[in-house]
């Protein structure tokens, strides 16, 4: 993401959301490198095949959310003990590169597209505010084209007014009008993804197009995905690859990433994933979070740069402080075994922890273990019940785990713990 936002709503949230270009699965034992998934009762990593993720849906649902079966077969025949960084790299750089930059774009579903505006986090004065408001909108009625793009933003996200997505499109379209291009970007935006508006993938593309042709970087990463993706427009790469190279040489950050993405994956340009690095980590220095999660597994897995534990993980823990939950799975997994970072149980799995809530399948398994086990935590069966029954309406795979756990427990004590997991709904971390 572009800045980092208060919570909202999903379909709120500005920025590239989860149905934006990802590149790297968002597993370990998706890339090859080292399984996540933890034998109960036990931190023990194994190796596990890599997936390649598709350009639907379902694809990249499973992209973030990720699957578990084939790292618990390979756990089985794994063994105890702490993996080996350096072997678990050299055998995920046969099969497992080829699954990393094949992943390419996954995005298929609304919403799209990244916004300029966004409320800060802060709590304004809200005397100040109002007195900021008042002179807004008296300069935004005189015809200020600034003034109405800024006035729409409020009603877009109720700051200092309810929120009011119509009132939105129409400041936001007299701004456009005089040709001011933030403005264009954003309610190209709102027509891509229907708000306020009814949904127009074909007028999102010409706004952006307005916008683009002015040098914003935004609205140019924003065409560039709708070209991709064959939004409003025919689907071409080759097209799309051109507006991201000059996002990316904006400076703006999504526009670097997706230029990585298409590089990386060979996608409307040659394959050239060390050029792809090299623009995930100038995203990453401006705060870009999946930008800063691919850096990462790119050094961990060792494949197209030297292998690098500790500056993997050093990518991981910004992106993952950013509310990356395949981060801060991947850094939970990290933690426990001591690759990049001093092992230590416990932020492991307050890493694990934070993804858990998140809804990360992964995640949820590894904090079973760790309970199973009092690793890092006071040993409960019943949180790893708890935990595992989440985790198995993603993976099936987890069934005999959960049989394994609830042998412990009571009827009484189960049946409780199996509402609660019926009742559980993903928070943002």
């Amino acid at each position: 993401m572009r800045v980092p936002v208060p919570e909202m709503p999903e379909s709120e949230t500005p920025g590239l959301p989860a149905s934006a270009m990802r590149l790297v699965p968002s597993r370990l034992t998706q890339v090859c490198l080292l399984a996540a998934a933890l034998a109960l009762g036990a931190v023990s990593p194994a190796m596990a095949k890599g997936k390649t993720a598709g350009h639907d849906k379902a694809a990249a649902h499973a992209v973030k959310s990720g699957k578990t079966a084939a790292a618990g077969k390979a756990a089985k025949s794994a063994g105890g003990g702490k993996a080996s960084a350096k072997s678990a790299g050299k055998k995920g750089s046969r099969g497992g590169r080829a699954a990393h930059v094949a992943a390419g774009a996954a995005a298929a579903a609304a919403p799209v597209g990244l916004e300029h505006w966004a409320p800060s986090s802060d709590k304004p004065d809200q005397a100040e505010d109002a007195k900021e408001l008042a002179a807004l909108r008296s300069t935004a009625q005189s015809g200020d084209a600034k003034a109405q793009y800024l006035l729409g933003s409020r009603y877009r996200f109720g700051r200092g007014v309810n929120q009011d997505l119509a009132q939105a499109v129409q400041w936001f379209r007299k701004s456009a009008d005089q040709g001011y291009a933030p403005a264009q970007s954003d309610l190209g935006v709102l027509y891509a993804n229907g708000r306020g508006v009814s949904q127009d993938e074909r007028q999102a593309v010409q706004w952006y197009r307005k916008a683009a042709d002015q040098g914003d970087g935004i609205a140019q990463n924003n065409l560039g995905l709708m070209y991709a993706e064959g939004r409003g427009v025919a689907k071409d790469d080759a097209q799309a690859v051109q507006w991201f190279q000059r996002s990316a040489q904006s400076g703006e950050a999504a526009g670097q990433y997706s230029l990585g993405v298409m590089l990386a994956s060979g996608r409307g340009v040659k394959e050239d994933s060390r050029s792809a690095l090299q623009w995930f980590e100038q995203a990453g220095e401006k705060g870009h979070a999946d930008a800063q999660y691919n850096a990462g597994m790119m050094y961990a897995e060792g494949a197209v740069v030297p292998q690098d534990m500790p500056r993997a993980a050093g990518w991981l823990e910004k992106s993952a402080n950013q509310g990356n939950a395949s981060a801060q799975s991947t850094l939970g997994f990290l933690y426990a075994n001591g690759q990049g970072v001093g092992q230590n149980p416990a932020t492991a799995a307050r890493w694990f922890e934070r993804a858990a809530k998140q809804g990360d399948t992964v995640a949820q398994s590894n904090l079973a273990a760790m309970y199973a086990s009092g690793q890092g935590v006071e040993k409960s069966m019943a949180k790893a019940y708890y935990w595992l029954l989440i985790a198995k309406t993603k993976d099936a795979s987890l069934q005999s785990r959960v049989r394994t756990a609830e042998q412990d427990l009571g009827s009484a004590e189960k049946l409780r713990i199996q509402r609660e997991a019926q009742a559980w709904k993903p928070v943002k971390q």
